[in-house]
């Protein structure tokens, strides 16, 4: 049932996605009147929607690679899981930096995945 599980939720980060850059993205970032985050920087708002709409998608499969680990028994699953969260903390850290933010959060995020990889290795 947890394999089960853990495919189901690649198949939605997979579909949420592909359906999102071929259906949902492209009409709202068409929008004329699209709220900037930024004054004047029109793409720095796409790359930041872009991004967080992805980012659904990767916390969906790290829940799916949770569910995996635990299907699988692995002799050290607080490791497994450990390394699984650091990693896609670590992946939302890139993401913020691709979007160009200059933000805490990406030195957080970089410090907790060094952390929680560092901890359960």
């Amino acid at each position: 049932m947890l394999w089960l599980a853990a495919v189901l939720m690649v198949v939605a980060g997979v579909a949420h996605s592909y359906l999102g850059e071929r259906g949902f993205l492209p009409r709202l970032l068409a929008m004329p009147d699209l709220p900037l985050l930024r004054r004047g920087d029109r793409g720095f708002t796409e790359r930041v929607i872009r991004a967080v709409w992805h980012l659904s998608s990767l916390y969906w499969w790290c829940a799916a690679a949770v569910l995996a680990i635990m299907a699988a028994q692995p002799a050290n699953p607080l490791r497994a899981i450990g390394l699984t969260l650091a990693g896609t903390v670590f992946l939302t850290a890139l993401g913020c930096i691709y979007c160009g933010w200059r933000h805490p959060a990406i030195s957080i995020f970089l410090a907790a995945a060094a952390l929680t990889a560092y901890a359960v290795w």
